[in-house]
């Protein structure tokens, strides 16, 4: 039930947000500004790459530093936090990156503009793959698994601990419930584009509806036949 209300959440804040923009009488020709928008997503997806690459370093020195006891607590923590902070970086830029490109193409921009930023789509590929390959690094008793490897989540689960396996649970889940909320509301904010703007977003609504149906029946299913 808790979920069925967290979607209404969702639906409700997409209506009083869809119903602000309807009294602003909402219009935004992204037409008008492609261009700069375009460069100012790449900019702050070579920030977030330069981040990365600057965690991924710090890392790779704290291996080496000699420690102990309570000191070897707080570097691993300290090791954790750095990777979880430069994942988080890396997953943005690479969305960022992809968004950068679908804009570009979309509104026709100069070939450059797609190049560069198919180029740091690359990057931020890379640039997690390093950072798996950091971690093993910071933890070479663990058998941690490669991300390419199909079986990549089943294996990262057999190697985690009770405690670990709760922390990923629990992010999770919370994750699930604001993925419904934010997309439920979306939907909202898109139709009042489509009136708003005399730009039709139908496509996109259906998607949406279609990613958030899929994902819901996926993880119904998983916890019904358990």
């Amino acid at each position: 039930m808790k979920t069925i209300y967290k979607m209404l959440l969702g639906a409700l804040l997409g209506f009083l947000g869809a119903y602000c923009l309807l009294a602003a009488e909402f219009e935004m020709t992204l037409l008008d500004i492609a261009f700069e928008a375009t460069l100012v997503i790449s900019g702050l997806t070579i920030v977030l790459i330069v981040y990365c690459f600057s965690g991924i370093s710090r890392m790779k020195k704290r291996v080496s530093l000699s420690v102990s006891g309570d000191e070897e607590d707080e570097l691993e923590a300290k090791q954790y936090r750095t990777f979880t902070d430069l994942t988080l970086a890396n997953t943005v830029s690479t969305i960022l990156s992809i968004i950068a490109i679908g804009m570009a193409i979309v509104t026709e921009q100069p070939i450059w503009l797609i190049l560069v930023n198919v180029a740091l789509f690359i990057v931020t590929i890379i640039s997690s793959y390093v950072a798996i390959s950091v971690l093993k690094l910071v933890y070479p008793n663990r058998n941690l698994p490669s991300p390419s490897d199909k079986d990549y989540g089943k294996k990262l689960l057999a190697i985690s601990d009770e405690g670990e396996k709760h922390v990923m649970l629990d992010g999770l889940f919370h994750t699930y419930q604001l993925m419904n909320i934010l997309l439920i509301g979306a939907m909202f904010i898109l139709i009042v584009y489509s009136l708003g703007a005399n730009h039709s977003q139908l496509f996109s609504i259906i998607v949406i509806g279609l990613v958030l149906i899929i994902l819901n029946a996926n993880y119904m299913f998983r916890i019904r036949n358990r």
